[in-house]
């Protein structure tokens, strides 16, 4: 039966290979895909598992040797709005351990920069960024240490002395090896893998669709066979042949495919990072699960759709109309909408919108579900409604089989739904951190200079907080520690801050000692809100601002007329959320500060730029000039902080969008196969119906009907699901006011373009019809 099965499988006429070839094609872009995302993931997880070097802690408390150990100082800097990793390290001993990427640390006056940052070095003028690193560049930092072919981090060697009085700087005698744990990997995973089911299914109906192929007339043949002897197992070993070799030739092909383009893909930042190439592949277990899954799979839909033939030898002549979906289709929709609502209700600042995806899941499994329900419902009010010939063919071809109706159309219909999730809620979610303020501010660096060291057994302190320091601090870092730079430093460093061209300098200074609200200089009248806060701001009173700079920062609030020095609330700007850090600071109910400004500690510096290179040179100049004042957190501008949150946002929307997109090409596919297949079908009764008179333009509204309908109606209620969990989720998460997501003109837009490539799509398969029901074919083999 296997050598008949290939035999009628590669050499019984132009139709079988013509269904050969079409079936292994579909078959070929279903695999394709199901590997790039395989791959995709493979990457992320190897790259998510990566050990986790910038985590590596203190060294042990009473660890007295020091022939294995060094200094070790991990922050952040930011260049055009990338984050550079930088380390300052300095060994205390021969055998200090070397940072992953490196065969030897990086003497004083020497650091190992990336490839990608070495480029940038080059490439862009020294006081924008090479004068960050002191010294001159030694080597290259290899990829054991790198996420990506284009993550910048740079290691600095210095001299102990200079490294020990850098705030944040430990002693280090082992440097991490375990992965870390990423505030955001679990959520891009759950975002990815919901993603990755959701156009799971439209693969999967794709392959079932294409071993489907004209079904009818296979079925035909088999039941030819079984009445010339051919047992049911014949006939199953037979099918099963026939759809496991075209399973085979799509597998093969697409894996081809997948290698042609797998260098693009690796160069593709889905994630918002781009991975070496050599991780973005499937491991071996992910190409063996494709060539023998697909092709058991193809069998496995292929022996299920012979099962009436196995019936008996006349089972094709005998065959019935299928039972009409029942309502209970609707039940796994409903149950996945609740347990949605259920998760949303149970998020939190911790999860992220987490026990919600479970109820996604569901209900793109629902929606799935319930379609040839939806399209027996709607094939019922098609026909009670519509008169004409076309509608009530159409409707009668739907009501016989609504499962194989809809089944052409769910990968367009998933698409919708996930598109319209997208369109809702991201805008929304958006326009919570890209506030007008936050806009305004977008070209305003923030500098502060009150720093909160985590001690541990750090070399500069021997307590949890500022007050704590140890006798290795100077005494300028415990005082900073608590007000800032001292007076002196503070008015230099505004006097070269404001000589530099294209930059407006606004300083703000810390209250006297003791000072409250109100009472901060001598002569200073109470504000009209009492002491601890000032109006049109949050929090208490901390800070002291000049009225001119303010102007330059309207943003920020302006100071009542004829005022000259407020007191201001600054805390907020110190935060990483552009919802509340671009909050007014003063009002014009600020209280008048009357004391001179000339000893006052500087807390921070707000600086206007107008331009990408003078922001870079600020930049370099504040790390350059106040280096002992870092702590981790790079100045940065208020723009920059908002496409920081933006970014995770952005991710999972591009995760979104790419899984929408290959919906959408694997439905167009699936809509093909399966209107071009069907015109195969019933290339007989079509053929008889202009025989008999029927116009082909009559033929053709059936055709359409018969796609469109089905999509119609389980669009209305994706698009209407996916809303109503929008403005739930939006609600939620949400602050208070935030206005019910709307879905923009992009969305229409996207939509009508998708549902006219549809129809384009079925209008491809319409020349077909016209020529397997001429005259000519009248006489059937």
């Amino acid at each position: 039966m296997v050598r008949l099965g290939l035999r009628l499988t590669l050499r019984s006429g132009r139709e079988a290979l013509t269904r050969l070839v079409v079936t292994s094609a579909a078959v070929a872009v279903g695999v394709a895909i199901m590997l790039a995302v395989l791959a995709d993931f493979h990457a992320f997880e190897v790259t998510g598992s990566r050990p986790d070097w910038e985590g590596t802690q203190a060294m042990a408390a009473g660890h007295q040797s020091r022939a294995g150990t060094e200094l070790w100082n991990y922050s952040d800097e930011v260049f055009r709005g990338q984050t550079i990793e930088r380390l300052d390290v300095a060994a205390l001993g021969p055998k200090a351990p070397v940072p992953p990427g490196l065969s030897r640390l990086p003497g004083s006056g020497q650091y190992d920069a990336s490839p990608a940052l070495a480029a940038l070095i080059r490439s862009v003028p020294r006081d924008q960024l090479a004068d960050r690193f002191p010294g001159s560049l030694a080597g290259r930092i290899g990829s054991t240490a790198l996420t990506g072919p284009d993550e910048l981090v740079i290691y600095v060697g210095g001299p102990a002395s200079t490294l020990a009085a850098l705030p944040g700087t430990i002693r280090v005698d082992k440097i991490a090896t375990s992965p870390g744990t990423q505030v955001w990997s679990p959520y891009f995973r759950d975002a990815f893998v919901a993603g990755a089911l959701a156009f799971l299914f439209p693969i999967l109906i794709l392959i079932g669709t294409a071993t489907r192929l004209a079904s009818a007339r296979r079925e035909e043949r088999y039941a030819a066979m079984r009445l010339v002897g051919a047992t049911a197992r014949d006939v199953s070993a037979i099918a099963s042949v026939d759809a496991v070799i075209s399973a085979l030739c799509g597998a093969a092909a697409g894996i081809g495919i997948f290698a042609l383009a797998q260098s693009a893909l690796a160069g593709t930042a889905i994630t918002s990072a781009v991975y070496f190439p050599s991780e973005v592949t499937p491991t071996i277990w992910g190409y063996l699960g494709v060539l023998v899954a697909v092709p058991a799979a193809s069998a496995v839909a292929s022996l299920l759709a012979l099962r009436r033939v196995r019936i008996s030898p006349l089972g094709v002549s005998r065959r019935v109309s299928a039972p009409a979906p029942r309502a209970w289709r609707v039940l796994p929709l409903s149950a996945g909408v609740a347990l949605f609502v259920a998760g949303i209700l149970l998020t939190s600042d911790q999860n992220i919108g987490a026990p919600a995806f479970p109820g996604l899941l569901l209900i793109l499994i629902g929606l799935v579900v319930a379609g040839p329900w939806l399209t027996s419902r709607a094939a019922q009010l098609l026909a009670r409604f519509s008169r004409g010939a076309s509608p009530i063919f159409a409707a009668r071809r739907l009501s016989d089989n609504p499962k194989a109706a809809f089944r052409s159309v769910s990968g367009l219909v998933l698409a919708v739904f996930l598109g319209t999730v997208v369109a809702a809620l991201l805008p929304a979610v958006n326009a919570t951190t890209a506030t007008p303020s936050a806009k305004a501010l977008s070209n305003v660096i923030l500098d502060g200079f009150m720093i909160s060291p985590v001690c541990g057994n750090n070399v500069n302190c021997t307590g949890s907080g500022p007050a704590q320091f140890g006798p290795g601090a100077s005494p300028l870092a415990r005082k900073m520690a608590l007000d800032g730079l001292p007076a002196a430093e503070g008015a230099s460093l505004v006097a070269q801050l404001r000589a530099l061209p294209g930059a407006t300098t606004v300083p703000i200074y810390s209250l006297p000692p003791g000072a409250t609200a109100g009472q901060a200089g001598p002569g200073g009248a109470p504000g009209p809100t009492g002491p601890g806060g000032s109006a049109g701001s949050a929090g208490p009173v901390d800070a002291i601002v000049g009225c001119a700079g303010m102007r330059a920062l309207a943003a920020l609030g302006e100071c009542a007329p004829g005022m000259r020095v407020v007191e201001a609330t600054a805390g907020n700007l110190y935060g990483d959320n552009p919802t509340y850090t671009t909050q007014p600071i003063v009002s014009g109910r600020s209280p008048a500060y009357t004391g001179g400004l000339r000893g006052l500690y500087l807390q921070a510096v707000l600086i206007k730029v107008n331009s990408q290179a003078t922001l870079e040179r600020v930049r370099t100049f504040l790390i350059t000039h106040t280096r002992h004042s870092v702590s981790g957190t790079a100045p940065r501008t208020f723009g920059e902080a908002v496409q920081a949150r933006l970014g995770v946002a952005t991710t999972v929307q591009r995760l979104v969008d790419i899984a929408v997109a290959l919906t959408l090409i694997v439905a167009g596919c699936s809509l093909a196969v399966a209107v071009g297949g069907g015109l195969v079908e019933r290339k007989r009764p079509f053929t008889m119906l202009r025989l008999t008179g029927a116009p082909t333009a009559t033929l053709y509204r059936v055709v359409l009907a018969e796609a469109v309908l089905p999509l119609v109606a389980a669009t209305v209620v994706a698009a209407g699901t996916a809303y109503g969990i929008s403005v739930l989720t939006a609600a939620k998460m949400a602050p208070a006011g935030t206005p019910v997501p709307d879905l923009g003109h992009v969305y229409y837009l996207t939509m009508g373009a998708g549902l006219v490539i549809s129809l384009l799509v079925i209008g491809a398969t319409l020349p077909l019809l016209g020529r397997i029901t001429g005259l000519d074919n009248v006489r059937f083999e």
